[in-house]
């Protein structure tokens, strides 16, 4: 039941990011209503979650469980600011990553727990380290991304103050940053990748095989936002947004393998 449950939310939460979206790319006050009702929607379902594993005795001090209170906790805070006071930009940015929180709970419920080969075993240790490279090195250009959709708004709004007064680096300088870290990232990123592979070949479960998808697209999308960028000079908001949405996914696949590192 409370799988059923996060797979809703994580649905609901995907909707909100849609939403979410559609108003970063026009900047239109009346989008937020819609994105916040459906955020709430999603937080009503990952508390059911909640409540149902408590109720059936399945709560435990877990990866699996920290991770659920850790959604929970994120949607609480930012249905709480946003009752505060209005901060769509938050919800924007947070929306995805509840997405792929509750998403590889779903995913990592429905394991099989097959066991692992020799090979594979021997391969997983460099597949992570190498995963979780490329990760942290796109988690900066996420943040340029992050910071360059940030400065629009502040320009365009002009009611973006910065706590402590700190200034927001220019849209050039995050352009180069958010570009460079791409290009560095990448590399580091696909041999995680390649030997998240093996992950396929030895254990060619339904959890795995939707891990491998979710990884391939993360992939696909990185690979198609750094031509983009260098062919034909995809710059701007539509390139932030891209950038994260391609760190989502990504973040989908290294939640996934914490849930399993935690499990081991």
């Amino acid at each position: 039941m409370d799988t059923t449950l996060v797979l809703a939310a994580s649905l609901t939460y995907l909707l909100a990011t849609i939403v979410y979206g559609a108003y970063l790319l026009h900047f239109d006050d009346r989008i937020v209503s819609v994105a916040l009702a459906t955020m709430g929607l999603g937080l009503a379902l990952t508390l059911s979650a909640f409540g149902v594993r408590i109720a059936q005795g399945s709560f435990a001090l877990g990866m699996y469980d920290a991770f659920l209170a850790l959604s929970v906790i994120i949607a609480v805070v930012h249905m709480g600011t946003m009752l505060m006071k209005r901060a769509p930009l938050s919800g924007a940015f947070l929306s995805p990553i509840l997405t792929m929180l509750t998403y590889s709970l779903h995913v990592f419920n429905r394991e099989s727990g097959a066991a692992l080969s020799a090979e594979v075993a021997i391969v997983t240790p460099i597949h992570i380290a190498a995963s979780l490279g490329g990760f942290a090195i796109f988690g900066v250009s996420a943040s340029a991304a992050m910071l360059s959709v940030l400065q629009e708004y502040r320009l365009k709004k002009k009611q973006i103050s910065l706590i402590g007064g700190i200034r927001i680096p220019s849209l050039q300088t995050l352009e180069k940053l958010a570009h460079y870290t791409l290009i560095a990232g990448f590399p580091v990123y696909s041999i995680g990748m390649a030997l998240g592979a093996v992950w396929f070949t030895q254990v060619a479960t339904p959890s795995v095989t939707r891990h491998l998808i979710m990884a391939s697209f993360s992939w696909v999308l990185y690979a198609f936002l750094i031509h983009a960028r260098v062919t034909v000079g995809l710059r701007g908001r539509k390139a932030a947004l891209l950038t994260l949405a391609a760190f989502a996914s990504a973040l989908f696949v290294v939640l996934l393998s914490a849930l399993r590192m935690g499990a081991a």
